[in-house]
Protein backbone atom coordinates (compact mmCIF):
# COMPACT_ATOMS: atom_id res chain seq x y z
CA UNK A 1 0.00 0.00 0.00
CA UNK A 2 1.23 2.89 -1.54
CA UNK A 3 0.44 5.69 1.15
CA UNK A 4 1.00 9.92 0.10
CA UNK A 5 0.31 13.29 1.38
CA UNK A 6 -2.56 14.90 -1.14
CA UNK A 7 -0.74 17.86 -2.88
CA UNK A 8 -4.09 19.90 -2.89
CA UNK A 9 -5.19 19.70 1.30
CA UNK A 10 -2.62 17.76 2.41
CA UNK A 11 -4.85 15.16 3.64
CA UNK A 12 -3.14 11.15 4.04
CA UNK A 13 -4.40 8.84 0.73
CA UNK A 14 -3.65 5.55 -0.93
CA UNK A 15 -2.17 6.29 -4.11
CA UNK A 16 -4.28 6.73 -7.21
CA UNK A 17 -3.78 7.37 -10.57
CA UNK A 18 -4.67 10.85 -10.30
CA UNK A 19 -2.51 11.86 -7.94
CA UNK A 20 -5.15 13.19 -4.99
CA UNK A 21 -7.01 12.29 -2.49
CA UNK A 22 -11.02 11.14 -2.95
CA UNK A 23 -12.81 14.05 -1.84
CA UNK A 24 -10.17 16.58 -4.16
CA UNK A 25 -10.47 14.39 -6.89
CA UNK A 26 -14.33 14.82 -6.17
CA UNK A 27 -14.25 18.49 -5.92
CA UNK A 28 -11.91 18.14 -9.28
CA UNK A 29 -14.80 16.53 -11.21
CA UNK A 30 -17.36 18.84 -10.01
CA UNK A 31 -15.39 21.46 -10.89
CA UNK A 32 -14.68 19.83 -14.63
CA UNK A 33 -18.48 19.70 -15.13
CA UNK A 34 -18.77 23.70 -14.85
CA UNK A 35 -15.92 24.05 -17.20
CA UNK A 36 -17.88 21.66 -19.45
CA UNK A 37 -21.39 23.33 -18.82
CA UNK A 38 -19.73 26.42 -19.65
CA UNK A 39 -18.03 25.65 -22.74
CA UNK A 40 -21.01 23.96 -23.71
CA UNK A 41 -22.50 27.68 -24.16
CA UNK A 42 -19.29 28.95 -24.99
CA UNK A 43 -17.34 27.39 -27.42
CA UNK A 44 -14.17 29.21 -27.66
CA UNK A 45 -12.54 30.79 -25.09
CA UNK A 46 -9.22 31.33 -23.34
CA UNK A 47 -7.95 29.42 -20.19
CA UNK A 48 -8.53 32.81 -18.71
CA UNK A 49 -12.23 33.79 -19.72
CA UNK A 50 -13.10 29.72 -18.47
CA UNK A 51 -11.30 30.35 -15.15
CA UNK A 52 -12.88 33.83 -14.35
CA UNK A 53 -16.61 32.65 -15.52
CA UNK A 54 -16.49 29.73 -13.38
CA UNK A 55 -14.29 29.97 -10.84
CA UNK A 56 -11.94 26.81 -11.23
CA UNK A 57 -8.30 27.28 -10.75
CA UNK A 58 -6.29 27.71 -14.44
CA UNK A 59 -4.21 24.61 -13.38
CA UNK A 60 -7.35 22.45 -13.39
CA UNK A 61 -8.47 24.07 -16.55
CA UNK A 62 -4.95 22.71 -17.58
CA UNK A 63 -5.47 19.54 -16.22
CA UNK A 64 -8.08 19.00 -17.96
CA UNK A 65 -6.74 19.36 -22.06
CA UNK A 66 -3.67 17.67 -21.05
CA UNK A 67 -5.92 14.60 -20.27
CA UNK A 68 -7.88 15.13 -23.23
CA UNK A 69 -11.23 16.16 -21.25
CA UNK A 70 -11.97 18.87 -23.40
CA UNK A 71 -13.16 17.89 -27.02
CA UNK A 72 -15.71 18.52 -29.87
CA UNK A 73 -16.75 21.82 -31.54
CA UNK A 74 -14.87 23.43 -28.68
CA UNK A 75 -11.98 25.69 -28.71
CA UNK A 76 -9.73 26.62 -25.47
CA UNK A 77 -6.36 28.58 -26.42
CA UNK A 78 -3.72 28.15 -24.23
CA UNK A 79 0.06 29.12 -23.42
CA UNK A 80 2.54 27.59 -25.63
CA UNK A 81 4.72 25.80 -23.36
CA UNK A 82 7.90 26.89 -24.72
CA UNK A 83 7.54 30.90 -25.99
CA UNK A 84 3.79 31.72 -23.45
CA UNK A 85 1.62 32.21 -27.75
CA UNK A 86 -1.61 31.31 -27.41
CA UNK A 87 -2.99 27.77 -29.06
CA UNK A 88 -5.41 25.77 -29.39
CA UNK A 89 -3.73 22.22 -29.78
CA UNK A 90 -0.63 20.58 -28.96
CA UNK A 91 1.92 21.37 -26.64
CA UNK A 92 4.14 23.97 -28.92
CA UNK A 93 2.65 26.77 -31.07
CA UNK A 94 4.03 26.72 -35.44
CA UNK A 95 7.23 28.70 -34.69
CA UNK A 96 8.61 26.50 -31.78
CA UNK A 97 7.20 23.37 -33.35
CA UNK A 98 9.32 24.42 -36.40
CA UNK A 99 12.35 25.73 -34.18
CA UNK A 100 12.68 22.28 -32.71
CA UNK A 101 12.12 20.90 -35.98
CA UNK A 102 15.24 22.32 -37.58
CA UNK A 103 17.69 21.62 -34.99
CA UNK A 104 16.79 17.74 -35.14
CA UNK A 105 19.75 15.75 -37.61
CA UNK A 106 17.75 15.35 -40.83
CA UNK A 107 17.85 11.66 -40.00
CA UNK A 108 15.52 12.21 -37.22
CA UNK A 109 13.20 14.42 -38.77
CA UNK A 110 12.51 12.11 -41.50
CA UNK A 111 11.14 10.11 -38.41
CA UNK A 112 8.88 12.63 -36.77
CA UNK A 113 7.39 14.04 -40.15
CA UNK A 114 3.99 12.69 -41.55
CA UNK A 115 5.64 10.22 -44.07
CA UNK A 116 8.64 9.95 -43.11
CA UNK A 117 10.60 6.76 -44.34
CA UNK A 118 10.85 5.11 -40.71
CA UNK A 119 7.41 5.75 -39.45
CA UNK A 120 6.02 3.82 -42.67
CA UNK A 121 8.31 1.26 -42.21
CA UNK A 122 6.85 0.58 -38.94
CA UNK A 123 3.29 0.42 -40.59
CA UNK A 124 4.33 -2.88 -42.72
CA UNK A 125 6.64 -4.19 -39.24
CA UNK A 126 4.90 -7.65 -37.69
CA UNK A 127 4.63 -8.16 -34.55
CA UNK A 128 6.32 -11.83 -32.96
CA UNK A 129 4.77 -13.10 -30.16
CA UNK A 130 7.32 -16.54 -30.37
CA UNK A 131 4.57 -18.28 -30.23
CA UNK A 132 5.02 -21.60 -33.17
CA UNK A 133 2.82 -22.22 -35.12
CA UNK A 134 1.65 -25.71 -36.01
CA UNK A 135 0.12 -26.19 -38.94
CA UNK A 136 -3.00 -27.57 -37.13
CA UNK A 137 -4.49 -24.22 -36.12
Amino acid sequence: MDLRNCPECGKLYINNNFQLCPDCRQRELDEEDKVAQYLREIAKASIAEICQATGVKEKIVLRMIKRGRVTGQVEVSYPCEHCGRSITEGLLCASCNERLLSELPAETKREWQPGGQKLSQRRNEKMYTGRVQSGKD
